[in-house]
C-alpha cells in the first residue's frame, strides 16, 4: 500500500496522505480465508508536514460549495 516505516521505536508507518503509529504485529490481524487486513487499536491521522513525516496534506476550515 506503498507505507514505508518511518520510527521503529513505536512502529509508525506513513505515505504522504496518512500516518500510521501503533502498528506492531499484535494490532494487525490478517483473515485465514480471505487475507483481508484488519488494524485495531492504530493511531490513524492525516499526513500533515507538521508531523514530519514527509506529510503533504493540509487541514483547512475552509469549506468550497460546487455551483
Amino acid at each position: 500500500m506503498g507505507f514505508e516505516l518511518k520510527n521503529p521505536r513505536n512502529w509508525t508507518y506513513a505515505t504522504p496522505d496518512i500516518y500510521l503509529s501503533d502498528m506492531h504485529d499484535e494490532n494487525v490481524i490478517r483473515s485465514n480465508k480471505s487475507d483481508t487486513i484488519f488494524v485495531v487499536d492504530c493511531d490513524i491521522r492525516i499526513n500533515t508536514p507538521e508531523l514530519c513525516q514527509g506529510g503533504t496534506r493540509l487541514l483547512t476550515t475552509e469549506v468550497r460549495y460546487k455551483d
